[in-house]
């Protein structure tokens, strides 16, 4: 599963959050939250350090541990470092997005799981990945939110990630 078809789907998904407001979903009106854009890395940090402390997310995921955040060298590249529980941000505008934040956040929290594939394997962006996302979407952003993510994953062709067990249809 290729990992561009995993940023496929989020970028198109980012662009909905930068807009926010109601959209047409298949007939049916949806909400769509409008992303935070943060201005430097204490915000992030702020934020990230938020995510964990919600209740669910520590209820789903027991063995994050915190995670830092700090400025990267790169311009170009945002990316989550798992042997020191990190994200790096460039200075880029665009990896200022909550989009971004989170897919990072959600790297740390699949990790805590033991999902620790290198970048080139294609587990990296597989389906523990894209559960953690869509969770840690459905918590901050609801579940509006998760349920574009999701089905821009599906129009991607990434397959959707599984249902956890104890949720019912």
């Amino acid at each position: 599963m290729p990992a561009s078809a995993v940023y496929a789907a989020e970028d198109q998904w980012s662009a909905l959050l930068d807009r926010g407001g109601v959209v047409d979903f298949f007939g049916s009106r949806i909400d769509v939250p409008m992303q935070l854009r943060f201005g430097d890395v204490g915000s992030v940090q702020a934020y990230v350090d938020r995510v964990l402390a919600v209740e669910s997310v520590r209820t789903e995921f027991p063995d994050a541990g915190p995670l830092g955040v700090r400025a990267s060298r790169s311009r170009t590249r945002a990316r989550y470092l798992p042997d020191e529980q990190v994200i790096e941000l460039p200075s880029e505008l665009w990896a200022g997005r909550e989009s971004v934040v989170l897919h990072e956040t959600a790297h740390h929290l699949a990790c805590s799981r033991g999902i620790a594939p290198a970048r080139t394997s294609g587990r990296w962006h597989g389906a523990e990945f894209r559960s953690a996302m869509e969770f840690v979407v459905a918590q901050m952003l609801g579940d509006a939110a998760a349920l574009l993510l999701r089905s821009g994953y599906d129009a991607a062709g990434v397959a959707g990630a599984q249902r956890r067990r104890d949720e019912t249809r």
